[in-house]
């Protein structure tokens, strides 16, 4: 009657092992290879200089897609009156105008904000001095990020997004 039981036991033993352990061990190795600190967007506008310099990751709606680059947009939070800033490098390709109205998850690095970079793309450069064009001198999104108390010198610079389904 042991000799029944024992393999059976082992079987029982085996399923149950595999099951548990393979997928914890994929979301640590995911979690180790970017790096990136998973930060509530509410946290970062209550101590964003804890994130500076940092790899963060955050997740937030689009409000805005700039159209003339096509490597920046902006992400709420809760309060829609606070965005923040977010910006592709010349490495990364444009940001789909797709996802305007989208929750999605940026992932990047949180640094001070030049204001080149904020103006970058909206115009058009003539030498060293860029020249607004009249659609990006209506921009609204830029405008209330400029008045807004948090965030307003901060930017990503991205690295990935992911949507938020």
């Amino acid at each position: 009657m042991i000799r029944k039981i024992i393999p059976f036991m082992f079987v029982a033993a085996l399923l149950a092992s595999c099951g548990n352990t393979g997928k914890k061990e994929v979301t640590a190795r995911t979690d180790e290879q970017t790096g990136a600190v998973k930060v509530e967007f509410a946290s970062l506008i209550d101590n964003p200089e804890d994130y500076v310099g940092k790899e963060i990751s955050v997740k937030g709606k689009v409000v805005h897609v700039c159209m003339q680059s096509g490597k920046k947009l902006f992400i709420t939070g809760e309060n829609p009156d606070i965005r923040l800033f977010v910006s592709a490098g010349e490495e990364m390709p444009k940001f789909p105008m797709e996802l305007l109205g989208s929750e999605i998850v940026v992932e990047g690095t949180l640094k001070i904000a030049e204001a080149s970079a904020m103006a970058e793309g909206e115009g058009m450069h003539e030498g060293s001095e860029i020249v607004k064009s009249a659609e990006s001198d209506s921009c609204e999104t830029e405008k209330a990020l400029s008045g807004q108390p948090v965030l307003a010198d901060l930017m990503m610079v991205y690295n990935k997004h992911t949507l938020v389904k």
